[in-house]
């Protein structure tokens, strides 16, 4: 395991490598279809293969429920916001709010999540014994809607559900979402989810603009390199990316590599496969320049970057979506510098303070003090439809990054103090909401980064989320 430190700042003309994640970084996907497509197929699913009949209401009644960053525990059919200790700071059973007292029967004085340890521990989203799930992947996230509503069920049969039942519940909601998202289900247009999108692609997914196209060649300026490193399979890329950045986009790549299994990819050894025509053909010990791959593992990676680079040690920058796949693998276990491409950071909105955006002179912070009490402007980008903004700003869960249910006073700092912002704070060099912002900032730009301090803002840009300012 490589070691890692914080940096105070980030240059990116100062690197050798940039790798990019495909899913919500360079491909956006517009939520709003997006989640009702995906939310009406595993509804759909769990009706007809599991007898859930007409247990779910439409997803605009229950969008509410939905929100990145939260811990479901299928042992008790409760879905919990944690904050960075791994206390319950909010907690719904089924579709119900939990009072406090409910949450302290259920979790004891201190509200504790049991698993705790074993989520910090294990590398991943969910346990082995799939008793919990972390949610924080977008394309599982209407699943705990449907979940919440299953629970609901269970508890207006005749007999009383025990743990049993709500676990049983947890294994049907995953044979939906691998129903609607293995990967051979694309060729064989099949599980709902890929035959809707290929229908109808420019419904659920953006291209990017003319700004980003001009700063991914920007990037290979000065002999710096770029690698494109995704979990999904070589035949859905591919249908994206030609929406994304066109027909030739894979000559904006030195490497392209499917099926990471990120974080897997970082710990485990599996073989390269060598991709002709999205089709996977043989094991493969080395990796070529231009050329396209399958599955594979860091260790071999590192081996073509080194090599590619001429450098022992080729400083590399990698940009994902999601902190338990991307920025902390990457960041504890690589040595990379990790960029989070946060799209619930746009919802929220931010005041622009780094002096990156042309107007905001007036609104300049120094990103290591505790921001001014002064009325501010927010700001969304014009990627985000008002939609969007009501969709990923739950009125139930609030922010994602604080959350002052237990506090009657919160500190001017604003740290961020639920688990989800620990996170990000944690294993994040800087977050943005979007690629197409970083297109706009010239490259030997000086980001300030995320300090060592727990839950700390600095890594923002172009500045403080909403909820991480003076009130």
């Amino acid at each position: 395991m490589a070691s890692f430190r914080k940096q105070d700042f980030l240059k990116f003309t100062d690197y050798d490598v940039f790798g990019f994640d495909m899913d919500f970084t360079l491909a956006r996907y517009e939520l709003v279809p997006f989640f009702q497509l995906t939310y009406g197929c595993i509804c759909k699913f769990l009706a007809e293969n599991k007898n859930y009949g007409s247990v779910f209401k439409g997803f605009h009644e229950i969008k509410y429920l939905v929100c990145t960053g939260l811990m479901a525990d299928y042992e008790k059919g409760n879905i919990l916001k944690l904050d960075a200790n791994g206390s319950i700071i909010r907690a719904i059973h089924g579709t119900r709010r939990m009072s406090d007292a409910e949450i302290t029967v259920s979790y004891g004085e201190e509200k504790l999540f049991a698993y705790m340890d074993q989520f910090s521990n294990e590398s991943g989203i969910k346990s082995r014994s799939e008793t919990w799930r972390f949610h924080e992947n977008l394309f599982d996230l209407p699943g705990m809607a449907a979940y919440a509503q299953m629970v609901d069920y269970l508890e207006t049969l005749e007999d009383k559900p025990t743990t049993s039942s709500f676990l049983q519940a947890a294994s049907d909601l995953l044979e939906a979402l691998e129903d609607m998202y293995v990967p051979t289900q694309f060729a064989r247009n099949q599980g709902g989810y890929f035959p809707r999108l290929k229908a109808d692609t420019s419904k659920y997914i953006d291209p990017i603009s003319s700004d980003v196209r001009a700063w991914l060649k920007k990037l290979r300026h000065d002999g710096r390199k770029l690698f494109f490193l995704t979990t999904s399979f070589p035949d859905y890329a591919n249908h994206l990316m030609n929406v994304v950045l066109g027909a030739e986009w894979k000559t904006y790549f030195d490497l392209i590599i499917y099926g990471a299994r990120k974080p897997k990819f970082f710990t485990e050894s599996k073989p390269f496969l060598r991709i002709v025509n999205c089709q996977a053909l043989d094991e493969v010990k080395k990796l070529e320049a231009g050329k396209e791959y399958c599955h594979g593992n860091f260790n071999v990676l590192d081996s073509f970057l080194q090599g590619i680079t001429g450098k022992a040690k080729p400083k590399v920058i990698y940009f994902g979506d999601n902190v338990i796949a991307d920025t902390c693998p990457s960041t504890l276990l690589a040595n990379w510098v990790s960029v989070l491409v946060l799209e619930e950071m746009d919802a929220e909105g931010y005041a622009v303070t780094d002096g990156t955006v042309p107007g905001h002179d007036d609104e300049l912070e120094d990103p290591s003090s505790i921001p001014a009490k002064r009325k501010r402007r927010y700001e969304h980008s014009s990627l985000i439809t008002d939609e969007e903004i009501e969709l990923m700003v739950s009125s139930l869960w609030g922010s994602i990054f604080i959350d002052n249910t237990n506090n009657d006073k919160m500190d001017d700092s604003r740290v961020m103090n639920t688990k989800y912002g620990s996170l990000i704070s944690k294993y994040s060099t800087i977050c943005v909401p979007s690629i197409e912002y970083l297109s706009g900032v010239p490259l030997d730009y000086e980001y300030s980064t995320f300090s060592s301090q727990s839950g700390n803002a600095r890594g923002f840009h172009p500045g403080r989320p909403r909820s991480l300012l003076p009130q």
